[in-house]
């Protein structure tokens, strides 16, 4: 092999280097890619925390009770305010009404296999 075939040979892996390094920096910097991937694979993760986002910004309200005061006009008092227990337990309420639709195959499955685990030892 002769000096022009080794810079050749050269020049060859030098592209093949530099392509390879800009299509990893092309995958860095692609942040949508990025961001659908880390959903795909921690779905449950990425509901909760939009769930807690969700409460956090929201925050929790009090309600009110409208009274009729003098002369027909609408008054608003505010109104018992809720317990920490009755929030955690409806905050709870709610998130598993977000989540059924998604958990309900993992749980179906996984009765499917305690039940075949169950018949399988009750039948020996």
């Amino acid at each position: 092999m002769n000096s022009k075939e080794k810079i050749l040979e050269e020049l060859r892996r030098s592209r093949v280097a530099i392509a390879r390094d800009v299509h990893a920096v092309k995958g860095e910097i692609n942040i949508a890619a990025k961001l659908k991937r880390s959903v795909r694979t921690r779905p449950l993760a990425w509901i909760g925390s939009a769930a807690a986002l969700g409460y956090i910004l929201a925050g929790p309200k009090k309600r009110r009770a409208a009274t009729k005061g003098k002369k027909g006009a609408v008054e608003v008092t505010p109104a018992a305010p809720r317990s920490g227990w009755a929030v955690f337990f409806s905050s709870l309420l709610a998130l598993f009404k977000l989540l059924l639709p998604v958990l309900r195959p993992a749980l179906s499955a996984y009765a499917a296999q305690r039940l075949g685990e169950f018949a399988a030892k009750t039948t020996r």
